[in-house]
């Protein structure tokens, strides 16, 4: 008698689960292809912005973003970093090699043709390093009005399997 009301108590419950779903507008599918985990971590949470910082955005986002095409993608690490693996089509734009004044120029020479109403996504290498953050910042304050800030940055991912562009052979 008990089996017989767990399995009950079991086709009623995925039944409703289903239903349920089926009319949220935020859904989950049914079959798709998922994204797999190598390590078994969940995605990167980012911090609070402070007030007026650019938002940031999730692995989601980022590869919306990416696959759509109408993002171009911001490195601000090192340009050896940059060098031995990077979100592919990504530009390099090391934050601690910035000019300490005048830096309007500078993006416009690196970010040539590049509207700065563009959306652009800046990352570095994963949540212990916040270049990504200083560097949107200054990219604000010059102007640039679409901006948001991968806080998983390259280590998310490549740990997605996402597209990556190795520029030279590193040592990990």
């Amino acid at each position: 008698m008990a089996l017989k009301q767990a399995v009950y108590i079991l086709i009623i419950s995925t039944v409703l689960g289903l239903g349920l779903n089926m009319v949220r507008a935020d859904r989950i599918p049914y079959f798709g292809q998922w994204r797999s985990l190598h390590s078994g971590e969940g995605p990167i949470t980012p911090p609070q912005p402070e007030a007026g910082d650019p938002p940031f955005v999730t692995i989601d986002g980022a590869q919306i973003d990416f696959n759509s095409g109408v993002a171009v993608f911001i490195d601000a690490r090192e340009p050896e970093e940059f060098e031995c693996g990077s979100i592919s089509g990504a530009i390099s734009i090391p934050f601690d090699y910035l000019p300490e004044t005048d830096l309007g120029p500078y993006f416009d020479s690196v970010l040539a043709g590049v509207p700065k109403d563009r959306r652009m996504v800046v990352f570095c290498s994963g949540d212990e390093c916040d270049l990504s953050i200083h560097l949107a910042r200054n990219m604000q304050a010059e102007g640039y009005t679409d901006l948001a800030i991968f806080f998983g940055g390259s280590r998310e991912w490549e740990r997605f399997g996402l597209p990556m562009e190795r520029r030279s052979q590193c040592d990990e």
